[in-house]
């Protein structure tokens, strides 16, 4: 059971009811168009925040990239002065050319490095990268290619004379401030990173949740509707098939009815009559007890009828007081005799209509198939015109359309006049 179905009806009857579902009209129209709007507005943020996870994630590489460039710039520098420092102490050409190709390396990786940063976007950082670097004289590299075509004494009173390598030691440690510079951003780019992803996640799982109430929503609306129209449809097509103040089939039913079993193949063994019934009598209770009685009279002779009639049997009032009655029965033709006398008994006792009694009597004519017809049209008429004759011999009895007997009757005296 519902929660609130628990609640007291006072408590139950204050609270709001969010129900879309069960809206319809501007309600719903505008329930949906709000929320298209938040999931285009969460789509939208989603995809916002991807974008910028994206990069986030392309900056984070970018400052991983030059970090590591720096580090191997100043494991260069270290190898140049480790280098450079030996080759004074002891005069190897070995050392000589240690040196020279960790300036080659260095200013390989100082080129790389600018490369790089040309391709991102500029900022204070450029500044005091250039800054860091001045000490990195472009002669260092052509003068490190000459020191290799001179002589050992010539070389290292050069080195003596002219030592641009004691430039290298503010340069490393500026470079190592700038890279300590990139690991934090990088660090600090990471988190916002995740912080975009996390965002992406939640706005895309809040669009779908809210797409999934839109499509439920829409739905159990149609579903709603649709189950409308089938109701609708079957009223409809109840009413068009039955009579609305007794219930009963209607001229059109009972006539699809008779129709098919007429246009059927008979058997041997089964038989069929048709009934046709008119009430004596209505017409005096209509006009003395009004027309709102006269419906309820109309009532109450259905309902009497139906009680004593067979549950095969197929009863339907045609209009006014006029009813029609199916009997299918097999080899025994007395049935519908018998079946007449028992609807014209049901009338004996006066009707209660709000306390008012109403007298009525039945006429009714019997058509046999196929002997008295074999279409529908041909089995109406003649159950009419002895239902006729019934009403001008006087009334609440049954004449049979073939004559005074039923056909094939082998017991005159048995179905005599009611």
């Amino acid at each position: 059971m519902h929660m609130t179905k628990r609640l007291p009806p006072s408590i139950r009857k204050g609270l709001p009811r969010f129900a879309p579902w069960l809206w319809s009209g501007r309600a719903l129209a505008f329930f949906l168009f709000f929320l298209t709007a938040l999931i285009v507005l969460s789509y939208g943020g989603a995809l916002l925040e991807f974008f910028s996870y994206l990069h986030d994630e392309r900056r984070v590489q970018t400052l991983s990239r030059e970090a590591r460039l720096l580090e191997r710039i100043d494991m260069d520098i270290g190898r140049v002065r480790l280098a450079h420092d030996a080759y004074l102490v002891s005069g190897k050409t070995s050392y000589l050319v240690a040196y020279t190709t960790g300036i080659e390396t260095l200013f390989q990786n100082m080129r790389q490095l600018k490369r790089v940063r040309r391709r991102t976007e500029g900022s204070g950082l450029d500044l005091t990268l250039r800054t860091a670097t001045t000490g990195l004289d472009p002669l260092l590299l052509s003068q490190a290619r000459d020191l290799e075509r001179r002589g050992l004494m010539e070389t290292r009173t050069h080195f003596l004379k002219e030592d641009l390598i004691a430039r290298l030691l503010p340069v490393q440690k500026s470079l190592a401030r700038v890279r300590l510079h990139l690991r934090r951003e990088e660090g600090t780019r990471r988190r916002s990173a995740r912080l975009h992803l996390l965002g992406t996640s939640t706005l895309f799982g809040f669009s779908f949740l809210l797409f999934s109430t839109f499509l439920g929503v829409t739905a159990g609306r149609i579903t709603r509707d649709i189950a409308s129209v089938g109701q609708l449809v079957s009223s409809l097509y109840h009413d068009s098939r039955y009579d609305p103040l007794t219930g009963l089939p209607n001229r059109s039913s009972i006539l699809d009815t008779l129709d098919r079993l007429v246009s059927s193949s008979p058997k041997e063994d089964a038989g069929l009559a048709l009934l046709f019934i008119d009430l004596d009598g209505f017409k005096r209770v209509n006009d003395s007890l009004g027309h709102d009685k006269g419906d309820l009279a109309l009532v109450a002779v259905a309902r009497r009828f139906k009680r004593v009639i067979p549950e095969d049997d197929i009863l339907a009032r045609v209009g006014g007081d006029e009813f029609l009655l199916l009997i299918p029965f097999g080899q025994d033709c007395h049935i519908p005799g018998k079946v007449a006398t028992r609807l014209i008994g049901t009338l004996s006792d006066p009707l209660d209509i709000e306390g008012m009694p109403a007298i009525l009597g039945a006429s009714i004519g019997i058509a046999f198939f196929p002997s008295d017809g074999k279409t529908s049209e041909t089995l109406i008429k003649n159950a009419d015109e002895a239902m006729y004759r019934a009403k001008t011999a006087g009334g609440n009895r049954f004449r049979f359309a073939g004559g005074p007997e039923p056909p094939s009757s082998k017991s005159p005296s048995s179905l005599s006049d009611a």
